[in-house]
């Protein structure tokens, strides 16, 4: 089987939760991915601490037009290398000078 090639959050590498892969994918409230999703807000709150259950990994995955994959492997469900997805790294230079800040803050534990 081809690997499949796709530009791939940091979040999907396993080095954050499933929430933290919502909240970079979403930018968004729990309401509003409620909303999006199908969702029930108590549901999407739940991910904050339990893994999600697979139906919604691919609600959530479909109602961003991430790849299911990604989302599967982001919610811990399969490895990069049993899903058979080729990590990519972005270029520092097409990250948002927000998204560099808020990577940097997490980094330094600053809020």
């Amino acid at each position: 089987m081809e690997a499949i090639t796709t530009a791939i959050p940091i979040a999907y590498t396993g080095r954050m939760a499933w929430w933290d892969y919502v909240q970079q994918i979403a930018g968004s409230n729990q309401t509003k991915i409620a909303e999006r999703t199908g969702l029930s807000q108590a549901g999407v709150s739940a991910w904050q601490s339990r893994t999600p259950k697979p139906e919604t990994v691919t609600a959530f995955a479909h109602a961003y037009n991430r790849p299911v994959l990604e989302a599967f492997v982001a919610a811990g469900f399969l490895t990069a290398d049993e899903a058979g997805v080729k990590e990519l790294t972005p270029s520092l230079a097409k990250i948002s000078s927000g998204d560099l800040l808020a990577e940097l803050s997490r980094r330094l534990g600053v809020n």
